[in-house]
């Protein structure tokens, strides 16, 4: 027989819930940011690594909101006083770097389908090896 792992759960009116109270933005954010990182470190694939480094920068997009947000204040148009209000420029910043890193990946992607239609590969040992030894998985050169 297989052993059966239990989640840990709270009792609320008879129903069971997981309990998911370290599940915060920050936590969630290093647990992106780890699996970004090891999609780049473990996997030799060029496609594979755009993504990792997408699932990074995202992981550190959710940590600067994050940590800019504050349940004490109010969004800027709804709060009463200046002092009750959230700084926006955090996010202002956060969706500027948001409109960058999708021109940085679209630009990475057509790099990345350049190389596959001219090379036949994806790998990144085998694009070194092309690019210090000449060698071609490719169609000749004719």
């Amino acid at each position: 027989m297989r052993a059966v792992h239990h989640v840990p759960v709270l009792r609320e009116g008879g129903v069971s819930v997981p309990d998911l109270s370290w599940l915060d933005g920050a936590n969630v954010a290093v647990i992106l940011f780890c699996i970004g990182l090891a999609g780049l470190v473990l996997r030799k694939n060029m496609m594979i690594s755009v993504i990792s480094l997408s699932v990074m920068s995202t992981a550190v997009i959710l940590a600067f909101v994050t940590l800019g947000s504050s349940p004490a204040h109010e969004a800027p148009m709804t709060a009463q006083t200046v002092a009750g209000a959230a700084d926006p420029v955090p996010q202002a910043l956060m969706i500027t770097t948001v409109v960058i890193g999708v021109a940085v990946q679209t630009v990475c992607l057509v790099l990345i389908l350049n190389h596959y239609r001219e090379h036949k590969t994806l790998d990144w040992d085998e694009a070194k090896a092309i690019r210090e030894g000449g060698a071609q998985t490719g169609p000749s050169q004719g």
